[in-house]
């Protein structure tokens, strides 16, 4: 949605701009032959006007300090974008278009940076554009709102295509033209020599700050930081690591001598051993989408109370805090960490990994499960191609994929997709569908379909296998800037001095996943067979700035480092229907989560997932930039000071070893009987799309 908030002054300057601009086009021939002299000699100045006036238009859209960069950022920032601009306006033969093409991707680029830390708290990364598709599948929730910088951003643009449209054109020559191209191929060649032999980082001394991008991209610019991220997208060989170092360590076991000897969190052993070996729960496991508690952060006081259910859940259940590696965004790799045991802090930062790594059979707790008979299955209500997951739960051996082309009429949903209209989809999704009330709240669908679905799931599940459902919602995504009339806000915030519309709206979400969870357990605690549920959130919700300082009482920017951490914390619980000790987990990363889950129900594990098991007692949380020891400390991870520098960096060679070094993965590290896993079919997408069509319709007459 695309709204227009701009004081009178600013309008009336835009307006003034496009005028200018107008009348530049209009009679751009008789200005020329008025005043051709001074045209002549403002040619060469307008060329060269254009390499400040694309850096303003980069960084004052997002940038808030922009007038605080300090000079040598600046600088660098100007030297490296010139260079950029030559290949561009030479390769373009000196033309105007190339000119105006370089200032409109200038303007582009700052205006994806204004509405990704908007929505998401976090300027462009790498990353991001590599999942330009997802992003773009789920963007029109938002809203757009064209504000008093972006108005005058465009306006300035504006003025500078004016004086582009009247200064005359280059001489056009086959000369100039070979010349031209001599110097455009020269400038790419310097820009890629330079990308590849300067290192950004130690060279330039370009640093971004995990925790907070968008401060390191408004302080050193958003062209050095994008680049250096860029360039640090390839992972690289942990140091001293071979294909052999892996099994190494794991025989080595160089955190004790036993595995068992390190679990000694009474709820882990006590659950396994309470449980009947020959006993093969059905799990359920959710990743919902945005689920968080933002009244662990500070003083939060709302009229009732936003997650009763959760926070009284007690019997049978261990819950707690969960280190995720993302904040606002990158639902993906939380999925990735809880259903691997691998951290993406082995990974450069920013990494997409479902979207840049996954492309072969990749050993999960999909595959141990299947290895102990289980059928599986995952559901994701919303497009089925985001994230490249249909590729990527074939590569971890899903049985099937459940989206919301599956439970939704699939011409409405790819219409949906194609334009976008989110009250046109709500529209026919209703009228579709009268007589389910709770499919959609919002325009997702809500948790308690959701819910309905994946018992409808087990009761249709082949009962003489043991059954697994890996479940993302798609509920409480963001944006929150609109009001639905399927969506009754309840909760308000009574102690805070500001108003946070945003955030009122994401808490009563929460209120109604909280609703639906219970509905879930409900259903479940009056079934017979033996059941487990796993339930975490992926991330923080991406709400107002002012909310988050206010709960903090300081500005963002000057958090602790362990402030900064308490933003990547979601719930997570684990639940059963039977008699499990209960517990309370204040740490443990979702790298760990999918290990607890088999020891609590009491089912055999890889030798990986002992590993973990052991590595959890000695450290038992591992983020995006280091992590928490057993002693209370938090670690960089490249410190070699620590006394879990060797365990550290043993996990690097191993997860490595998993993800990245496939053709020498040693397969008895991350499977139960040491046999490499069958290699996924090897479907084009065009094939994959037919399959999960064709599978899609049986399933929604199955689950309707």
């Amino acid at each position: 949605m695309l709204a227009l908030h701009i004081s009178l002054p600013i309008a009336c300057f835009f307006l003034a701009c496009a005028a200018l601009l107008a009348f530049a086009l209009a009679f751009r021939s008789q200005l020329r032959e008025r005043f051709a002299r001074v045209l002549d000699r403002a040619r060469p100045i307008v060329t060269i006007a254009c390499v400040p006036i694309g850096f303003w238009l980069m960084e004052a859209p997002y940038n808030t300090i922009l007038s605080q960069m300090r000079t040598q950022w600046m600088a660098l920032s100007l030297v490296v974008l010139a260079l950029i601009y030559a290949v561009v306006y030479f390769l373009g033969q000196r033309t105007k278009g190339a000119m105006v093409a370089f200032l409109v991707a200038c303007f582009v680029s700052g205006v994806a940076n204004h509405f990704v830390a908007q929505f998401k708290g976090q300027p462009v990364l790498p990353s991001d554009v590599l999942a330009i598709h997802t992003a773009a599948s789920v963007g029109g929730g938002y809203e757009y709102v064209i504000d008093n910088t972006l108005a005058f951003c465009i306006a300035v643009m504006l003025v500078a295509f004016a004086a582009i449209a009247v200064v005359p054109s280059a001489l056009h020559t086959r000369k100039a033209a070979i010349a031209n191209t001599a110097l455009g191929a020269s400038a790419l060649a310097v820009c890629c020599v330079g990308f590849s032999t300067v290192n950004i980082e130690n060279d330039l001394n370009v640093n971004v700050d995990v925790w907070s991008s968008l401060d390191s991209y408004q302080a050193q610019g958003s062209l050095l930081c994008f680049a250096q991220r860029a360039q640090k997208t390839s992972p690289h060989e942990p140091e001293g690591y071979s294909e052999t170092r892996a099994a190494e360590l794991r025989s080595q076991k160089a955190m004790a001598e036993t595995v068992d000897e390190l679990i000694d969190n009474p709820h882990v052993v006590s659950a396994a051993e309470a449980t009947d070996p020959d006993v093969r729960p059905t799990i359920i496991a959710i990743m919902n989408e945005t689920f968080s508690d933002p009244g662990t952060l500070g003083d939060l006081q709302t009229n009732m109370d936003y997650l009763p259910f959760y926070h009284s859940l007690s019997d049978n259940t261990i819950k707690g805090t969960l280190s995720v590696p993302v904040f606002g965004a990158g639902t993906s790799n939380s999925e990735y960490e809880f259903l691997t045991g691998n951290s993406i802090s082995t990974l450069p930062s920013g990494s997409s990994v479902y979207e840049s790594y996954i492309d072969s059979a990749q050993p999960s707790l999909v595959s141990t499960l299947e290895s102990q008979g289980y059928s599986s299955r995952a559901f994701h209500p919303y497009f089925a191609d985001g994230w490249n997951r249909p590729s990527v739960y074939n590569d971890m051996g899903f049985d099937d994929f459940i989206s919301m082309e599956d439970i939704i009429d699939p011409t409405v949903v790819a219409q949906y997709q194609e334009d976008n209209d989110e009250d046109a989809f709500i529209e026919k999704v209703e009228a579709l569908y009268p007589e389910e009330d709770n499919m959609l709240l919002r325009r997702f669908v809500s948790d308690s379909y959701d819910y309905e679905k994946l018992e409808e799931m087990y009761e249709q599940r082949d009962p003489s296998q043991p059954f697994f459902a890996f479940n993302v919602t798609m509920q409480n995504h963001g944006g929150y800037d609109r009001m639905y009339l399927n969506f009754n806000q309840e909760i308000r915030i009574t102690n805070m001095l500001g108003y946070y519309p945003k955030a009122e709206r994401y808490l009563s979400l929460l209120k109604k996943s909280d609703e639906a969870l219970q509905e879930l357990i409900t259903y479940f605690s009056n079934v017979s067979e033996p059941t487990v549920i796993v339930m975490f959130g992926d991330h923080q919700a991406s709400v107002e700035n002012a909310f988050y300082e206010e709960l903090y009482g300081k500005p963002l920017d000057q958090l602790t480092e362990e402030e900064q951490q308490t933003r990547y914390h979601t719930p997570f619980l684990i639940w059963a229907n039977y008699d499990i000790p209960e517990a309370t987990l204040d740490n443990i990363s979702s790298n760990y989560l999918s290990t607890l889950l088999l020891q609590v129900a009491g089912l055999e594990m890889t030798p990986y997932n002992e590993y973990l098991a052991a590595l959890y007692q000695q450290i038992p949380v591992i983020d995006t930039v280091g992590y928490r020891g057993s002693d209370g400390i938090v670690y960089e991870k490249d410190d070699e000071t620590s006394p879990y520098a060797d365990l550290i960096h043993g996990y690097d060679c191993i997860t490595y070893n998993n993800l990245l070094d496939v053709d020498n993965r040693d397969w008895s590290l991350f499977t139960i009987d040491g046999q490499p896993m069958a290699d996924p079919p090897d479907l084009d997408a065009g094939d994959q799309s037919e399959t999960a069509d064709d599978s899609g319709q049986e399933e929604q007459s199955a689950i309707n």
